[in-house]
């Protein structure tokens, strides 16, 4: 996980650990790059890891109430980011970073395999959804490795993966998107919860209770299921409905 993270910043200072926890990880990230920071909200934690990796500097915080934005201003360019990700809030810190996607080089972060291979799915696939259209759209995504619960203390009872998201190649992309974020979730968030219907049943609510600029679902997608549908044809569809940016 360790040489995963390539940063070009002095000394690491652009290196971000979430929840470094006791520094299992920070340890050795430390010596790649010793002005790396961390955030972790445990002050037990922060005890334990001063003295583990003396003089590593953290953050005492939640990191989903972090502003990576003026963090990424402070420490002079965008983060790269690396930690090990809490499995039951690990969706909303990746919400998150994506919301701060501009202020992000990398993110390498271990989760769930499950939520992995969600977010890495193609279309056309069970597992994909939301979050595969979402991070697929902000970032290139892959997964690097899998990991057992034997990897863990305490031992979990799923396999977790390290997974890599690229901000900064998806820059150009996003730049393009042209479209309010709040209304591609939504457009998205709504094709999804009836995933099985095709598209033209379950946008027809939005259509009816929303302002749009159109009255209908164009007919290249209204009997397709949202599984079926490439994440830049959901920024489409969100432009159609809502219009540019």
């Amino acid at each position: 996980m360790v040489n995963s993270v390539q940063d070009k910043s002095p000394d690491g200072m652009r290196v971000l650990e979430l929840g470094p926890g006791t520094g299992a990880i920070t340890s050795r990230l430390a010596v790649r790059y010793p002005k790396m920071f961390g955030i972790e909200l445990d002050q037990r934690a922060m005890r334990v890891l001063a003295q583990n990796v003396p003089g590593v500097s953290v953050i005492r915080s939640d990191v989903l109430l972090v502003n990576y934005t003026k963090l990424a201003e402070i420490r002079g360019g965008p983060l790269s980011i690396v930690g090990n990700l809490p499995f039951h809030v690990t969706s909303q810190i990746l919400f998150t970073l994506a919301d701060h996607a501009r202020s992000i080089r990398t993110a390498n972060v271990i989760m769930q395999k499950e939520v992995a291979d969600r977010i890495c799915a193609k279309p056309n696939t069970k597992k994909y959804g939301i979050p595969s259209v979402v991070f697929q759209l902000y970032a290139d995504t892959k997964i690097l490795f899998d990991l057992p619960p034997t990897a863990f203390f305490p031992r979990p009872n799923v396999m977790a993966s390290c997974v890599s998201l690229d901000f900064e190649a998806a820059e150009e992309r996003r730049n393009a998107l042209d479209v309010d974020p709040r209304d591609l979730r939504n457009l998205t968030n709504l094709a999804f919860r009836y995933r099985r219907k095709m598209m033209g049943n379950s946008l027809a609510k939005l259509l009816q209770c929303h302002t749009t600029l159109i009255d209908e679902l164009p007919a290249e997608y209204a009997k397709l299921r949202p599984e079926q549908i490439e994440p830049w044809e959901f920024v489409h569809l969100t432009q159609l409905f809502f219009g540019k940016k």
